[in-house]
């Protein structure tokens, strides 16, 4: 299993940046893991769009799928118009995407007329190839879900989530755990995201193998935040960066 990170900003890019969008790829399956804003150019820097077999978004804030909407004009030119890659979205998240496009296109298929859509069950698993995926509801600002990937590997992905148990147990054992951690500081009130040591906690109480962080706002130093972590996680603790591959 290996893991391209295509965006790590939160909420807004910078310089040479992404939002969040992560490609998971095991034997021929490739899966994009979210698609916020500028991860449609980076994911064509390591992938054709016609190798994509799935992507899964976790929520319905817009820097976790804002791209989808230029993946819909790319698929409406010659080159891709016979692909309809299939597109699992949270509960509600037909709606949620047609209200996001309303203002400038009404039109019921805007999205369903190029990808194979389908709103998954959290409760429920589901297969991309090779990659088996299941969800757990996390705590934030509107419904989001933590992903359980596996293959011949585990990658558990926080999504964007504040300290839960939910979150702990779904990373026990983790082969590596791509965790949030976005939250500045004690004092900055975003109870809906993680400190860069309460995400060390939670990779250590559940017992995972390597920790990655990511979803870092463009203008702060989190320097004191990693090095906090890296005391309470003793094993490692590594920052997610553009165009970056890990093998799980």
């Amino acid at each position: 299993m290996k893991l391209t990170v295509l965006g790590c900003s939160a909420a807004y890019p910078g310089p040479s940046g992404a939002c969040s969008g992560y490609l998971v790829q095991e034997g021929k399956t490739s899966l994009l893991v979210d698609c916020g804003t500028g991860v449609l150019s980076n994911l064509q820097r390591v992938l054709t769009l016609d190798r994509v077999d799935g992507i899964v978004i976790s929520h319905l804030h817009a820097d976790h799928f804002f791209d989808l909407i230029p993946f819909r004009y790319a698929l409406r030119r010659p080159i891709y118009r016979s692909l309809r890659p299939a597109l699992y979205l949270p509960p509600g998240g037909k709606k949620a995407l047609l209200k996001a496009v309303s203002a400038f296109d009404k039109s019921p298929d805007f999205f369903s007329k190029h990808f194979h859509i389908r709103e998954y069950d959290p409760r429920e698993g589901i297969q991309v190839g090779k990659l088996g995926i299941e969800f757990t509801f996390v705590k934030h600002y509107i419904p989001a879900y933590a992903m359980a990937i596996s293959g011949k590997k585990k990658l558990v992905y926080s999504a964007d989530s504040g300290m839960c148990d939910q979150l702990s147990d779904i990373a026990k054992g983790a082969d590596l755990f791509l965790c949030e951690a976005a939250r500045c500081s004690r004092d900055d009130g975003e109870w809906g995201h993680l400190l860069a040591g309460d995400a060390a906690k939670l990779a250590k109480k559940a017992g995972v193998k390597r920790l990655v962080l990511t979803h870092f706002w463009p203008d702060h130093d989190y320097s004191g935040q990693l090095a906090q972590a890296g005391k309470v996680f003793s094993k490692g603790v590594e920052e997610a960066a553009v165009l970056h591959a890990y093998d799980v």
